[in-house]
């Protein structure tokens, strides 16, 4: 990746929380007052909603450097807003939580392997709490009528109202981690050529180089002519390796944790009879068991 665009990648995130504040401020500049009102003046927002809208936009800007971190803040917020009424937004202020589109896209774009999961499923979590606080009149502002539909307890509208925005909730989320999961292997960072370039074995600690002349192949390499003697998940996991993909994307793919891809590795080299993963790249090429244009299309780093 150019310098110029690495740079821009890594003020990204705390631009778009920036935009994405300073455009919640502009458009509900008219209604932001400097003290907490009645709760029955539903349509002022006040200082401490401002603070959690504030905190939507920071959880933006720590998504790619601390995507648990920055749905921790968020799912803390949440908590407060549920147990404190003057943090709660208006009737017209609500909009803010639409950062958390925002902040799941980034989530799922940087979060790691083993907590892809973990993520995801807080964030669904995160997005019915927040159809609890739209439609809920328990949970308003005013703790009277609900912010979106300004329906009493009673009524029925109120269960319909949220059931269908926790359906919306949810459909949304799962939209944004998959926008997200997309420019995660968009931007994963391709791996070295083959030819002479360096290469991290399969326990990471240690670099070989793959040179695809067969003079310079070990022995074993050029004995082997299919990958036969793997099991099912072990063929599955050669290929993604043999496509550079790092061990943290491999887990990812095949839904395994990094220490199981790990086993695996080591599997694979000890039953072909290499000595390092630059090996199964070059076997995998000479012996045409991926197409040329999935080879080497993810990082090599462990």
């Amino acid at each position: 990746m150019p310098k110029s665009r690495s740079h821009l990648r890594h003020i990204l995130e705390p631009l778009l929380g920036a935009v994405f504040f300073a455009a919640w401020v502009a458009r509900s500049s008219s209604q932001i007052v400097g003290d907490v009102p009645l709760r029955s003046e539903t349509f002022i927002t006040n200082p401490y909603a401002v603070l959690i809208a504030l905190g939507f936009a920071l959880a933006i800007a720590l998504c790619r450097v601390r995507p648990g971190a920055a749905l921790s803040l968020t799912g803390g917020l949440l908590v407060v807003q549920l147990l404190f009424w003057p943090t709660r937004f208006s009737q017209t202020s609500w909009v803010a939580y639409l950062a958390l589109v925002l902040l799941v896209i980034g989530i799922s774009a940087s979060g790691k392997a083993v907590m892809r999961r973990s993520l995801l499923g807080l964030s669904i979590l995160g997005s019915v709490v927040v159809s609890a606080l739209l439609n809920f009149p328990f949970l308003s502002l005013s703790g009277v009528f609900g912010t979106i539909n300004g329906k009493e307890g009673a009524s029925v509208e109120v269960v319909q109202g949220f059931l269908s925005w926790t359906a919306v909730g949810i459909l949304l989320t799962v939209g944004a981690w998959h926008v997200g999961s997309r420019i995660r292997s968009r931007t994963t960072k391709p791996g070295p050529e083959l030819s002479g370039e360096v290469l991290p074995d399969a326990a990471g600690d240690k670099t070989r180089t793959a040179v695809i002349d067969s003079e310079t192949q070990s022995p074993a390499l050029g004995d082997m002519n299919s990958i036969g003697a793997l099991s099912s998940r072990e063929r599955e996991i050669f290929l993604l390796a043999a496509r550079g993909l790092s061990n943290s994307d491999i887990a990812q793919s095949a839904h395994i944790g990094e220490s199981t891809v790990k086993t695996h590795l080591s599997s694979i080299l000890s039953k072909l009879g290499f000595t390092s993963r630059s090996q199964i790249v070059a076997h995998a090429y000479r012996n045409g068991l991926l197409p040329s244009s999935q080879a080497l299309d993810g990082s090599a780093s462990s």
